[in-house]
């Protein structure tokens, strides 16, 4: 069966990302920029050269990313910069990249997206560097690589946002990213939710819609700050009456009836057998993803040394 994700691509050409990373880096080097102090200065700066470079079919399909219906957007060979070495240790000196920071927030702003930072992961931090951390070795985290993150959706033990609402207290209804480094070609995999429900049989997704389960917070949260979401579902119809959404993480969600733990093995088979997208990620490649209706994995890998380790950017959005 064909898979039903909704992949939208858009490259840079050369003479575009020359032009692009130049304006930028004059840009930003008039003062010293912060991501989380000057999100809206760098945003600003970086909307502002996309809009002059990107050309109109590419600036389109940004700009109705959101609205259009589709799972998932790319877009390849942007503007990168001189970095430091990848900050395993998942902090860094955020004005070090600011040319990075305005086409990631300059990105988000052309979306309609609104960029968000919660205070329960990532210090409260806007953006995450997705980084083969020593310390969180054996863990399922962005932070790490020995082990595999299963399929999942980010934050799955928060509720799903309404319209209009303060994103920091709900799961993210997008995630983005932005590629420094992947030597290792770690691929990020996705699989549309609906791939996933059309292999489920009627008893199981009505299960999955029962308020009958709990979920409890990644292995990347301040576990004393965050609570585990109880009497909840695994799927939940989408505001459009068509689709589905999913809340899930194979290590924190549990049934809490014998029905809801028949269904959550049903619905894992159901995930091994869905098609998916591996998408390797190269330096200077933005992707953006409906993390309410696409799952996503990342299988174990043996990181690159320290300094040329795998580095992505993350950063949460509405």
């Amino acid at each position: 069966m064909t898979s039903l994700l909704q992949l939208t691509r858009f490259h840079v050409e050369d003479s575009a990302r020359e032009l692009l990373g130049k304006e930028i880096s004059e840009r930003v080097s008039e003062t010293r920029l912060d991501s989380d102090l000057d999100d809206a200065i760098l945003a600003r700066i970086g909307a502002y050269a996309l809009r002059r470079y990107l050309p109109g079919e590419t600036l389109h399909g940004i700009q109705v990313f959101t609205a259009g219906g589709s799972h998932a957007l790319t877009l390849t060979n942007l503007p990168t910069q001189d970095f430091p070495a990848t900050p395993v240790s998942g902090f860094g000196d955020e004005s070090e990249l600011a040319v990075t920071n305005a086409l990631h927030l300059g990105l988000l702003r052309l979306l309609g997206c609104t960029p968000f930072a919660v205070a329960y992961e990532n210090d409260g931090r806007l953006i995450r560097n997705v980084v083969p951390n020593p310390e969180a070795s054996g863990t399922t985290s962005s932070w790490g690589a020995d082990s595999e993150f299963f399929w999942h959706s980010d934050n799955p033990h928060q509720p799903f946002s309404p319209p209009g609402s303060d994103p920091r207290l709900y799961a993210p209804p997008y995630l983005s990213f932005y590629t420094v480094r992947n030597e290792e070609r770690v691929p990020t995999e996705l699989m549309a939710l609906d791939d996933v429900v059309v292999r489920l049989d009627e008893d199981t997704r009505l299960a999955l819609l029962a308020k009958e389960f709990q979920v409890g917070a990644p292995a990347s949260n301040d576990q004393q700050s965050t609570a585990p979401l109880t009497k909840t579902s695994v799927l939940e119809p989408g505001p459009d009456g068509r689709h589905h959404r999913a809340r899930y993480d194979r290590g924190t969600t549990a049934g809490c009836t014998d029905a809801a733990a028949a269904a959550l093995e049903r619905w894992s088979a159901a995930l091994g057998t869905a098609p998916s997208t591996e998408l390797v990620l190269r330096p200077g490649e933005f992707m953006i993803f409906d993390n309410y209706r696409v799952l996503h994995r990342r299988k174990a890998f043996r990181p690159a040394p320290d300094a040329t380790a795998r580095w992505l950017r993350r950063c949460y959005a509405a």
